[in-house]
């Protein structure tokens, strides 16, 4: 029998914590899909810096997430 992280993981259950983040993976284990979500990630950013050429940051100070596994901000404000 396998040991499970949940109770019963086969149910869908929208009150479950959330997991531990597991980004895209490393090894024999790592995400097929991850350089289209990079991609993707890239045309995002691109056309939105086009489309918005005045685009900037709406203050100076910029909150980090306290996450030894993910790098990024807790929110990132910007003006129009």
């Amino acid at each position: 029998m396998q040991s499970s992280e949940w109770a019963v993981p086969e149910t869908f259950d929208i009150t479950r914590p959330s997991p531990r983040h597991l980004t895209f993976g490393g090894a024999v284990h790592y995400c097929l899909g991850a350089p289209l979500a990079r991609m993707e990630a890239e045309l995002a950013v691109q056309t939105i810096v086009t489309r918005f050429p005045d685009l900037r940051l709406a203050t100076d100070d910029v909150e980090w997430l306290d996450n030894f596994n993910v790098r990024g901000h807790k929110e990132l404000p910007v003006a129009i």
